[in-house]
This record gives C-alpha cells, sequence and structure tokens, in this order.
C-alpha cells in the first residue's frame, strides 16, 4: 500500500509548515509516503520546502489563485500516486500513531473513506469534524433546537458515521476515482459531507477510528467570520438542493434567516 498526503495551502504558510514537520515526525512504519501540497496562493512555497531539507518526499502543484477546496484537491489528485490519499488541511498537527490507526480501518474492505478525532489544544473533539447523515431536518433542527448530535465513540473502538470532514479525510483511490472526486460547485464547506453520502449511496461504508487524533486550529484561512459563513451558507443551499430539492432548500433559508443576517451581514 502506498498513502499520498495532500493538503491545499491558502493564506495557512505558518500552519503549513508546523504540519509538514509533524508528519515527517510521525510517518507509518512500513509505508511508502509522499506529500502533495496544491497551493491556492500567488506566491511559491519554494522556502517552506527548502527547510524541510529533504526530510519528506515532497512535491508542490503551484495553482496561483485560490479555486476552491475541492477543485484544488481534485487537482492534486490527478498528479497523486497513493493507494489511498489523505486530504489534509494545513492548520493541523499529526500526533503519534495517528496514520497508523487511519490506515488501520481500511482492514475491512466495506469502508471507503476513514477519519480521525479532530481534537483542540485541550484535547476537545471538534464537533464538525464527523456526524450523522446532513438532512434539511437536521440542519434546522440543530441551529433551532440543539438536536442531532454526533455519535461518540467513546469505547475507542472504529464506528460508522454519515460524514467526516475534509480536513484530515482518508480515501480509497479506487473510490474516490469512481465518485469523480469532489463536486467542485462546492467552492468551500460540504463538498466533503457530499462525496460521504454519494459514496454511501454506493454501499461502501465511513468510519471513525477514535484511535486516529488529529491537533487542528480551525478556520485560519479565512480573512474574517464573515467571509468564512457566507461559503458556508452558498455551500449549504448548493447541498440541499442536491439532494433534497429545491423546496427543501428554500424552507431551510428561511428559517435559517435571522441568523444569516447575524453572521454575514452584521459581523465585521
Amino acid at each position: 500500500m502506498k498513502l499520498t498526503i495532500q493538503i491545499v495551502n491558502f493564506r495557512s504558510r505558518h500552519y503549513l509548515e508546523k504540519c509538514l514537520f509533524s508528519i515527517a515526525e510521525n510517518l507509518p512504519v512500513g509505508i511508502k509516503t509522499d506529500i502533495l501540497v496544491v497551493n491556492n496562493e500567488e506566491d511559491s512555497l519554494g522556502e517552506i520546502i527548502a527547510k524541510l531539507g529533504g526530510a519528506l518526499d515532497l512535491q508542490v502543484h503551484e495553482i496561483g489563485k485560490n479555486i476552491g477546496f475541492g477543485r484544488a484537491h481534485n487537482a492534486g489528485f490527478g498528479r497523486s500516486q497513493g493507494d489511498v490519499v489523505l486530504f489534509l488541511n494545513p492548520d493541523t498537527t499529526i500526533l503519534p500513531g495517528a496514520l497508523q490507526a487511519l490506515l488501520d480501518v481500511f482492514e475491512d474492505q466495506r469502508i471507503g473513506i476513514a477519519g480521525p478525532f479532530l481534537v483542540d489544544s485541550a484535547e476537545k473533539i471538534e464537533p464538525d469534524c464527523f456526524g450523522n447523515m446532513q438532512t434539511p431536518l437536521s440542519m434546522v433542527g440543530k441551529k433551532m433546537f440543539g438536536f442531532g448530535a454526533q455519535p461518540a465513540g467513546v469505547d475507542g473502538k472504529i464506528f460508522q458515521t454519515g460524514w467526516i470532514s475534509g480536513g484530515a479525510m482518508l480515501v480509497r483511490r479506487d473510490v474516490f476515482e469512481k465518485m469523480g472526486g469532489f463536486d467542485e460547485k462546492f467552492f468551500m464547506y460540504f463538498e466533503d459531507v457530499d462525496l460521504c453520502l454519494r459514496v454511501k449511496k454506493q454501499g461502501t461504508l465511513v468510519a471513525v477510528n477514535p484511535k486516529a487524533r488529529i491537533f487542528h486550529e480551525s478556520g485560519k484561512s479565512f480573512a474574517s467570520e464573515r467571509e468564512k459563513k457566507a461559503h458556508y451558507y452558498t455551500s449549504q443551499d448548493y447541498y440541499i438542493r442536491k439532494h433534497f430539492g429545491p423546496a427543501a432548500a428554500g424552507l431551510v433559508k428561511l428559517l435559517r434567516l435571522p441568523y444569516y443576517v447575524k453572521n454575514v451581514y452584521l459581523k465585521r
């Protein structure tokens, strides 16, 4: 088995350097691993690559502009060689044993996508690193009534889930190819949820290994919270229309309106 770790960089140079060094320090034993960085910035990453001093089998695909998360990963995937590909955010730090624990999930041939627990500095699990299938009801219910919690995985065993965050998502190459990659109509957000839903509809499983833990400093590529929320709501609208129809999308937009105004128009 060969592993490719693929990272899209945009406004994350400081975090990218730390991420790459954490990979070099925690490579899985006996697994051929290469790293592909897709650079969505105008300036090259030559300085960062030079600092690594050959510690990694690393190549950079220079895009030169921000083409979005899914589109950039699709472009990188076409250059990757791994039998399995880990899509990883640059603002992450690989913790000891995490990569091997992720690879262990694929001992079950029914599983096509695997994910870790993304944790913060207090080792608290991020609420949006995996969860049950996203539906109009679950989206509205979670926002307005607080239900729709993610499965816990408290016993430490691998468990199935509805979706896994693209911030740290391990995918079998043949599964990703069969799905045609990420839907590039998502510029940012929900492309991971959409991919998992499409995979599950084909009968392939999505699972999380709690023993795999990756530190994540969330949202470091955005200039403002307003920008982040605007991308989120646009992608949410498209996801609902795509899978549940225009009527459902219109209803969610209506019920979501107060939050949209607060998070997009009233935030700086």
